[in-house]
This record gives C-alpha cells, sequence and structure tokens, in this order.
C-alpha cells in the first residue's frame, strides 16, 4: 500500500497538472475552435457531446503515446535521472494501460458520431504514435524521419480527425495542417537540441545525435521561421474570419499584440533580472514564443466565447480551454527540460 500511495502524487502531477500530461495535448484548442466556428456536419449528436467525446479521444491517444514512449525508454530515462510512473508497475499492467486509453479514445470517437475517415485518420495517428517509439521501427532513431513522424501524427490527432468529424471548408484544414506541423517539428528539435549531451552520450540515434549540434541548431532556425510565418498567417486568417464581430476581431489581435509584449519582456527583462531563464526562453525567440502561446493557449478561449453568443453549450468549451490556459501558463513559468 505504500507503494501506490507514494507513486498516487507523481501520477497525478504527470497526467494532471504536469506538461507530459493531458495539458501537452493543449494544441487541439485552436483547430477545434476555428472549426467548430465555420460550422460542420455534426448535428446529431449535439455538437457540445461530439466535441466532448472528440477531447477525450485527443487526450487518451495522446497519453498513450506519452506512455509507450516511457516504457520503451525505460532505460535511457533511468540513466536520466528522470522518474515516470508508469515504468513502476509491472510490465503486463503498464502496457495494458496505454492499449486500454488507445481502447477507449476509438469508442470515443465512435460515440462522437465519428464514420469510417474519422476512425482510419484516427488509427493512423495511433500506428505513427506506436512506431514512433518501439523498436524495431523506433522513428525517433532514425535520424530525420522522427522529425517527419512525430508532427505528421500530431497534425493528424489535432487537425485531420476533428476536421473529418465535423468536415468545413477543406481550406481550413490546409492551413491548420501547415501551422501544427511545424509547430510540432520546432518542438521535437527544440527538444533534440536541448538533449543533444544526454542523448549523443546514451548513444540516442536522434537527427540531432546523428546530425550534430550545429546542424541540427540550423534545422531548428529553419523551421522556426516556418513556424512564424505560418502563425502569422494563421493570425490573419482569424481577424478576417472575424470582422463580423468587429469587438472580438479587435479582441484577438489586441491578445496577440499584448502576448507578444509580454513574451519579449518576460524573455528580455524579468527572466535576466531574476535569473529565472530556460532552455525555453534562451533557445527559442521571444517573437515565436509570445506568438504560439497567444494563438493555440489564450485565443481558443475567446473564439469559444464568440460562438456561445449563438450557442451558449460554447460555454463549456470556453471554461475548459481557459483552464489549459492557466495550466499551460504555470509549466511555461516552470520550465524545465528534464521533466
Amino acid at each position: 500500500m505504500e507503494n501506490k500511495r507514494s507513486r498516487a502524487p507523481d501520477v497525478f502531477v504527470q497526467v494532471l497538472v504536469g506538461p507530459r500530461g493531458i495539458l501537452k495535448m493543449g494544441q487541439i484548442w485552436l483547430p477545434l475552435s476555428l472549426i467548430l466556428a465555420a460550422g460542420g456536419r455534426v448535428d446529431s449528436p449535439p455538437r457540445l457531446g461530439a466535441a466532448l467525446w472528440l477531447l477525450y479521444a485527443v487526450l487518451s491517444k495522446g497519453l498513450s503515446a506519452i506512455l509507450v514512449n516511457d516504457l520503451t525508454d525505460r532505460e535511457i530515462d533511468k540513466r536520466a535521472g528522470k522518474v515516470r510512473w508508469i515504468t513502476s508497475l509491472v510490465p503486463p499492467t503498464g502496457i495494458m494501460i496505454p492499449v486500454a486509453l488507445q481502447l477507449t479514445g476509438f469508442l470515443a470517437l465512435l460515440a462522437a458520431g465519428g464514420d469510417i475517415p474519422v476512425l482510419a485518420a484516427f488509427m493512423v495517428s495511433v500506428v505513427i504514435g506506436i512506431l514512433y517509439s518501439v523498436p524495431p521501427v523506433r522513428f525517433k532513431e532514425r535520424g530525420i524521419w522522427g522529425v517527419f513522424a512525430y508532427p505528421l501524427s500530431a497534425a493528424i490527432l489535432h487537425v485531420l480527425v476533428p476536421w473529418a468529424l465535423f468536415r468545413p471548408a477543406p481550406s481550413l484544414l490546409f492551413l491548420l495542417l501547415t501551422v501544427v506541423i511545424v509547430e510540432k517539428a520546432v518542438q521535437i528539435l527544440f527538444h533534440q537540441v536541448v538533449d543533444f549531451d544526454s542523448d549523443h552520450e546514451g548513444k540516442v540515434r536522434s537527427f540531432a545525435s546523428a546530425a550534430g549540434f550545429d546542424k541540427a541548431g540550423r534545422a531548428l532556425r529553419i523551421v522556426l521561421a516556418a513556424a512564424l510565418a505560418a502563425d502569422a498567417a494563421l493570425l490573419f486568417f482569424i481577424v478576417r474570419e472575424m470582422k463580423a464581430s468587429p469587438p472580438f476581431a479587435w479582441l484577438a489581435g489586441l491578445a496577440c499584440l499584448l502576448g507578444m509584449a509580454a513574451s519579449g519582456l518576460y524573455v528580455k527583462i524579468i527572466a535576466k533580472r531574476l535569473r529565472t531563464s530556460t532552455a525555453l526562453t534562451d533557445r527559442l525567440p521571444w517573437p515565436y514564443l509570445g506568438l504560439s502561446y497567444t494563438l493555440f493557449n489564450a485565443l481558443p478561449p475567446l473564439l469559444f466565447v464568440a460562438q456561445a453568443r449563438r450557442e451558449p453549450e460554447m460555454w463549456v468549451l470556453a471554461a475548459l480551454s481557459a483552464l489549459s490556459l492557466i495550466g499551460v501558463s504555470a509549466n511555461a513559468i516552470a520550465y524545465d527540460p528534464r521533466r
């Protein structure tokens, strides 16, 4: 019983409030808010019900992918001093948890009214996520393939699955896929650069480890430029689409300006004076941090509020996305790449 009690706080922190739990799937909020705003085919069950089932499916797949990665990286994480609660369980139990999550995620999409395209997209994301970590494929140790596989799996889950469920205009699909792919590419390259020394020492054949620190750094800068351009294009799209509601269009633009200003102020002044700089603020430029944070975290609650004027049930999604915003903000301030 003592082991179970001592494990419970780790499970709570890593799954519910930590950066590697449900908050890591926070990028679903922006695509979902824009897709619902554009209208869709789902009338029954109600859109809120379909959205909630979808959110569970996204969270279950995302958490299962993290747990599969933890199980396969057991020895690597142990050498790096990282503690993962799933590895403290006996292997059969540890394996059954991600399997159960994936199965219930599939069933949730059925409950949401998902048809064959929805379910097929979800399964493709699941398979790529498994192959990213599990031998013999293990994309994460196959150089550039890992840099492609991780963003592709995430983009299918966060964009293609909800788009296939609600079916708005195809132009929105292309824009959101582009934005999420480059955002996730930034994330994976950033972590590979930060983990370069430990990966190189542990002979982990990530892209950064295989290409070298300098080439990985150049690749990260190129992807960062692409992400900034894609984020700016998406912001322009959002403001343009909200022109029918001028107050919300102005609020969206103002939120991004304030986010950029706050990012610059924190990175350039506050973090340096208080000595709270992290690998995140040291290696990623503040314009990108501010724009990405605002787009994916601060704008979704505002977009849901705009929809709630016509569809009151959207207040539920506005509240949930606001909670995600609070959690992501707290984790960003206390960011630690070793967790």
